[in-house]
């Protein structure tokens, strides 16, 4: 995982748009430079970059059991356990430690195979009820992906920005951003689903990117542009979610 943000204008320019051996999206301009990251090296989380909710159960499942949460050989491992009588699940933020306004996130992961439950990467606002239709001074939450399970014949992922603002039925609530991912583009289907339009994201590791702009939001899977939006961009600082979460809509195909 890591995070690049602009230099200023009259800052040097860093000279290149690769990190290691790896090529970052073209839209990146050369005056960006990493400015955090975390490799999660050794056998603990790092708490300098991440802390847990407060609260300890969301939706159907408990959060940050014990063995929820695992770094080893360099990777990062969220699990949902059932134990006694009950699902955990795990979840850990970056809030309270870091928070950026504007720049390029990313994160290599390898998704979940089972449904049941819903893995995600995501940037998330501390004060998203603040405003109503004002997402530029509550923040917004940009989903940069959400994995369902393999096998499901529809809504198998999410890319989103949601925002507080007014519904349907005229009083304040959650809002997506109409912005409709292109996921054909991260080829597919997937073997045994013919109506999906992409590739089974269980299967091996993905490189996921948000670039967030004064003005706009991109999406990217492996470098390629998935969605842009224009409408909901927040203007202030946020803090990055790692999660596998257990919904109560979803808990049945545990």
């Amino acid at each position: 995982m890591l995070l690049l943000r602009g230099l200023e204008s009259h800052a040097e320019d860093v000279g290149s748009s690769h990190v290691g051996d790896r090529q970052l999206p073209h839209c990146l301009t050369k005056d960006y430079q990493v400015v955090w990251r975390d490799e999660f090296v050794g056998d603990m989380l790092n708490t300098d970059n991440w802390t847990m909710p407060s609260i300890k159960v969301r939706e159907a499942a408990s959060l940050n059991s014990d063995g929820t949460i695992v770094v080893e050989g360099g990777l990062l491992h969220l699990k949902t356990l059932w134990r006694n009588e009950k699902v955990h699940a795990s979840y850990i933020q970056t809030r309270g430690r870091h928070e950026w306004k504007h720049g390029y996130f990313e994160c290599r992961l390898k998704f979940q195979k089972l449904q049941g439950h819903h893995g995600a990467f995501w940037v998330q606002t501390p004060s998203f009820r603040s405003f109503t239709d004002q997402p530029e001074k509550s923040g917004t939450e940009m989903d940069i992906i959400e994995w369902f399970g393999s096998g499901r014949r529809h809504g198998w992922a999410g890319m989103n920005i949601y925002y507080w603002g007014t519904t349907d039925k005229g009083v304040p609530g959650s809002v997506r951003s109409p912005s409709i991912p292109d996921f054909p583009k991260m080829g597919g289907p997937q073997d045994g689903s013919p109506d999906s339009p992409m590739k089974d994201l269980s299967e091996d590791f993905h490189i996921y990117g948000l670039l967030w702009t004064e003005k706009e939001c991109a999406f990217f899977c492996d470098g390629v542009e998935i969605m842009r939006d224009v409408k909901a961009i927040s203007q202030i600082p946020q803090y990055i979610v790692l999660s596998l979460l257990c919904s109560h809509w979803e808990r049945p195909r545990l």
